[in-house]
């Protein structure tokens, strides 16, 4: 019989539609009444979708199993679509929050990134900068007619830092602005492309960034030893000209809104922060929303205007019900200074304007890519109610199936050995080994994650791996699994991302669990198996109400390069 999955049918409806053709792309291999599936669509479906759904073999019987998976995706997505499930209210909620998100980040794609061309000679010229080590202060303020005059007065001769200290928005204002020593690769990118061009003592034009307008003075340039490779450098290229395809664009509608920010107020949203919290103290949730440090806006100033645009404006009571709205670590902190509220309202104001933006003046929605992908979003929504509604609420386990199970499948019930780590990945051996130094020297190793790990785990989960199995994680079980037990730290290694140490957390030992203890993994197998059957079996019910044609001899000419064994 042959089995179709929710799984399957949402990673064939998340491959989005893509531009590059092939002389036979178009053609059609498969109808489900008005729909169709093309040779492009077949192809881009077999490049792309994770391994384990594809099939055995690659001859046409292969193809029509993965081409059979695309038709039960457009009958699911039909059927929901006759179910009215789009009129509905929860549909519409969520919709009103997705598509908005959907539309910036294909205006960043359509507008920017695909306009990005990236040289040899570009990144040679980067790399060779990455060679040197710069010392730096700022100045940061919200407009830039204020940046222009703070910049003419310490052209004139008026000390830096003091006016740092008297007009500056940004983190370390109180310290004369001072930034600190950082190689080109750790820095701003907008920062980088003036300082190419300085010598200590000289003071940068103004610049534009996400959160104003700033000016930077060089204290000491002196050459290094770069922190990564060429490699590492054209990422480094692409991604700046990402982000600055990115902020271009932000600042062309920033001025077609005439966006406007009021130092007088975010200096007093500035004062009212409550001290930072430690984020230990919201990780381990000693700190939460309920009894978190309270923003402290006197009542008087709720009115006062912190910014204004061409269709609105936002009081500073308006920035404190944003403000109680954010998560705890979103929030802003006095450590960042007066330039992460200017940011936190950029934001705000951008997810607003961009998405229409992107729709009226861009007119993505009238470039087929875009519009596709947009339905194709849309459809995996309305897919998942249908799922839930015909299948999994007509779906039951009870105690007795998993008893039966437990009882007819001991051997296959082994719990294998899990381990818990803490991982820091930082980019080169010498700072690898200062953390490992530091490691064993006592220092706390949630502190030594917080201060050095550059890794994306560092952020979202303070550098813990959670419970797994060998094998799980490749770049550092082979290391991990290794270790003598609970609090071992290993030694620094490399890994594809750069240089680790890691300390083990917790283990979980191996063994034959008691059916309480298997009883959940127990349910979700039999659930998963159900499903399945239950899908199948609607399937096709749900087939005989569409007229499905496939055609063998287009099939033919789509290609299937990979299969599952």
């Amino acid at each position: 019989m042959k089995r179709t999955s929710i799984a399957l049918v949402i990673a064939a409806l998340a491959i989005t539609a893509g531009c590059g053709k092939k002389d036979d792309s178009d053609l059609v291999i498969a109808r489900i009444d008005s729909r169709v599936i093309t040779v492009g669509d077949f192809d881009r479906v077999a490049e792309t979708i994770d391994q384990k759904y594809l099939p055995d073999t690659d001859d046409l019987e292969g193809k029509k199993v993965l081409l059979n998976h695309m038709i039960d995706k457009e009958v699911m997505a039909l059927k929901a679509l006759s179910m009215g499930y789009e009129k509905e209210q929860w549909f519409i909620d969520l919709w009103s929050t997705y598509k908005g998100p959907f539309m910036i980040a294909q205006l960043m794609d359509q507008m920017v990134a695909k306009k990005v061309v990236v040289t040899d000679e570009m990144v040679a010229d980067y790399y060779n900068q990455m060679h040197y080590e710069y010392t730096l202060s700022q100045i940061i303020t919200a407009n830039e007619d204020e940046i222009v005059e703070i910049r003419e007065r310490a052209l004139a001769g008026e000390d830096f830092a003091e006016l740092a200290k008297k007009y500056s928005l940004g983190a370390g204002a109180e310290q004369g602005g001072y930034v600190g020593s950082n190689p080109v690769g750790n820095i701003h990118w907008w920062v980088e492309e003036e300082l190419f061009n300085m010598e200590p003592g000289d003071i940068s034009k103004p610049m534009k960034t996400s959160s104003g307008w700033a000016i930077i003075k060089v204290h000491r340039k002196r050459k290094v030893d770069p922190l990564n490779d060429e490699e590492w450098a054209a990422r480094r290229v692409r991604a700046i000209l990402e982000k600055k395809g990115m902020e271009e664009l932000k600042a062309k509608i920033e001025k077609d809104i005439d966006l406007q920010f009021y130092t007088d107020a975010v200096n007093i949203a500035y004062d009212g922060l409550p001290q930072d919290i430690p984020i230990e103290d919201i990780m381990s949730y000693k700190v939460t929303r309920e009894n978190a440090p309270r923003l402290n806006i006197p009542e008087q100033f709720k009115d006062k205007l912190i910014c204004q645009y061409s269709d609105g404006s936002y009081t500073l009571g308006d920035f404190e019900d944003l403000y109680y709205k954010l998560g705890l670590p979103e929030r802003p902190r006095r450590q960042y200074g007066r330039e992460q509220i200017i940011q936190t309202m950029h934001k705000m104001i951008f997810d607003k304007v961009l998405p229409v933006y992107a729709e009226e003046q861009a007119k993505l929605l009238e470039i087929p890519e875009v519009r596709k992908n947009l339905e194709s979003k849309k459809e995996m929504f309305l897919v998942h109610k249908l799922y839930d509604d015909q299948i999994k609420n007509e779906v039951t386990v009870t105690t007795k199936d998993m008893q039966d199970y437990y009882a007819a499948n001991l051997d296959k019930l082994v719990k294998y050995e899990r381990r818990d780590f803490s991982v820091i990945l930082v980019p080169d051996y010498k700072t690898a080994d200062e953390v490992h130094q530091k490691a064993m020297e006592g220092v706390n190793f949630g502190t030594l994650v917080r201060k050095y790990s550059t890794g994306e785990m560092a952020k979202d989960s303070f550098g813990r791996t959670g419970l797994h199995v060998e094998g799980a994680m490749q770049d550092y079980d082979t290391v991990g699994f290794m270790l003598d037990g609970v609090g071992a730290v290993s030694d620094p290694f490399q890994t594809a991302r750069g240089w680790a140490v890691l300390k083990v957390e917790e283990i979980e030992d191996e063994g034959i669990p008691s059916f309480q203890e298997a009883e959940g993994i127990i349910k979700k197998q039999l659930l998963e198996e159900r499903y399945e059957e239950q899908l199948h079996e609607k399937l096709e019910k749900w087939r005989k109400d569409y007229v499905i044609e496939i055609n063998d001899s287009a099939l033919n000419k789509a290609e299937l390069k990979r299969t599952r064994l």
